[in-house]
């Protein structure tokens, strides 16, 4: 018996592709809007820039006791600490004001390069206590208190400006590709202008405040463009207690795996000590500058950003940024004075932060959604904090760890070369001992995948329920198949090799 003849594929109308293209075009944001939305974190990119410099400024230029200094910056990170979870709570306590909710908070970038300027600008002729309270209590004001405030509305503002999450994962990977070429430049010019200063306190002084001004404009540009859509704010919502914070992290797991990501990736990115390597191996700060031009050869990998993210998971995207960094830092434990080499490991290991950098506060807003599924409070801005103050102490022991290497190893910041031990401690927290963390990064993020594998349908049920208390209330105009505002849910559509598909058992 003949079986039966399987059915003709028609091919696609005119008007049917004309749709599917419709489709596509909503969940893209426009280069011209990924641009501006991103100049804070442009400016941003530019403060941790200058910043990194602040332990060299410490022992070199203002000949202070890298263990003293050391252990100074393990107490005031563990305050930042606390900080970064305080500027969560407040953001999302804040009042609605003409400004919006989360927009004013935009403006603590002023506060974060005026301070940044103040800190660098320490008189050389100064005391040793009167130099150590003058850079410390700068620098506790500004990464304890204005740098997470400037941090903490991110992912609020940006639920409120934008309504489809298809808009975060398309606004973060072409935001990347431009904070890529910013961040490039930022990194070939500072190295060159720190290496003119030398160790020389004015000159500091006048390169600190030379990058403050023009970086403050830029981080105030997303302010005065975007404005938050009025229809976001939740007047009926109560307002954030400290026992919604303490019931999310009793019930939510994944919140625990995405903190465990960002301190491990706060570790092995703070631990590195670059601008002792270039300026006592390879024997020149300002050729950090000349190595950084290699980063244009990232720039396709961000292009290709965004097809990625459609095609894998981003906790997958970041375990293999992690791998490849982890062979990275293990080259530079051979790579000496060779500049060929540091460039290519530095290539590499530039893949192990890329991806959490980007890609990790769209894992933030996938905990809330989370959080909602399972009956808690959304939280965006506290997420986010939570994940900025696993970061910061994995800062402060990033910090304590380099610190301690290097002042066992014999380094004495008041000589132009340093001997074998000091050489070595250099090398380690440069190489193997990020290498090792990086890798344990990866595993981690390896473990966040089974949240990833079920939000798709986290996601769809949220929406249900909302549609359904919607109705219940007699509200017609509650949208039943995507979430702007504060309530923005992550939908993907089931597109062939789409991810987050895979079939998983509740919690």
């Amino acid at each position: 018996m003949a079986s039966p003849e399987a059915p003709p594929q028609t091919r696609p109308t005119a008007e049917e592709r004309e749709a599917e293209r419709a489709l596509k075009k909503q969940d893209r944001v426009s280069i011209w809007k990924a641009i501006p939305w991103s100049t804070p974190t442009m400016s941003m990119s530019a403060l941790v820039s200058m910043t990194s410099f602040f332990t060299i400024y410490a022992t070199d230029t203002l000949h202070l006791n890298i263990a003293v200094v050391g252990g100074l910056l393990v107490a005031v990170k563990v305050i930042d600490a606390i900080g970064a979870l305080l500027a969560g709570y407040l953001v999302d306590r804040a009042p609605e004001t003409r400004w919006g909710k989360a927009r004013p908070f935009d403006l603590t970038v002023i506060a974060c390069w005026a301070l940044t300027a103040f800190m660098f600008s320490a008189p050389g002729a100064l005391g040793d206590v009167a130099k150590y309270v003058w850079i410390f209590t700068s620098y506790l004001l500004l990464t304890a208190l204005f740098m997470p405030l400037f941090g903490a509305n991110s992912p609020l503002f940006t639920s409120r400006v934008f309504p489809r999450r298809e808009h975060y994962t398309d606004m973060g990977a072409k935001g990347a590709i431009v904070v890529v070429v910013v961040s490039i430049c930022i990194t070939i010019a500072m190295p060159i202008a720190i290496g003119q200063a030398g160790k020389d306190p004015a000159a500091w002084s006048l390169v600190a405040i030379s990058i403050a001004i023009p970086a403050t404009l830029l981080g105030l540009v997303r302010f005065w463009l975007f404005r938050e859509d009025p229809k976001a704010a939740v007047v009926t919502e109560t307002a954030v207690k400290f026992k919604d914070i303490f019931q999310v992290l009793r019930h939510n797991p994944y919140i625990w795996v995405l903190s465990g990501l960002a301190a491990l990736s706060g570790i092995y990115g703070g631990i590195a000590a670059g601008t002792y390597y270039f300026r006592y191996i390879v024997g020149d700060i300002s050729l950090m500058g000349v190595a950084s031009v290699s980063g244009i050869v990232i720039i396709p990998i961000m292009i290709a950003l965004p097809a990625l993210v459609r095609r894998f998971s981003i906790s997958r995207l970041i375990a293999f940024g992690c791998f490849i960094g982890t062979a990275g830092f293990m080259l530079m434990s051979v790579a000496g004075s060779n500049l060929a080499l540091i460039i290519v490991a530095g290539l590499m290991t530039a893949m192990s932060a890329l991806p959490v950098a980007f890609l990790a506060p769209i894992l933030v807003l996938d905990n809330s959604t989370y959080n909602e599924w399972k009956g808690l409070r959304r939280l965006e801005s506290v997420g986010g904090a939570v994940f900025t103050f696993a970061t910061t102490v994995g800062g402060a022991l990033a910090v304590g760890i380099a610190g301690a290497v290097l002042s066992l190893s014999g380094y004495d910041g008041s000589l132009d070369t340093q001997g074998p031990a000091a050489i070595a401690g250099i090398v380690a927290v440069n190489s193997w001992i990020p290498g090792i963390l990086a890798f344990t990064t990866g595993l981690v993020a390896l473990g966040y995948d089974r949240l990833e594998g079920r939000i798709k349908e986290i996601s769809v049920e949220v929406l249900e329920r909302r549609a359904t208390a919607a109705t219940a209330a007699g509200d017609a105009s509650a949208p039943s198949d995507e979430l702007g505002g504060t309530e923005a849910v992550r939908t993907i559509r089931a597109e062939s090799g789409a991810p987050f598909t895979k079939d998983l058992s509740d919690d």
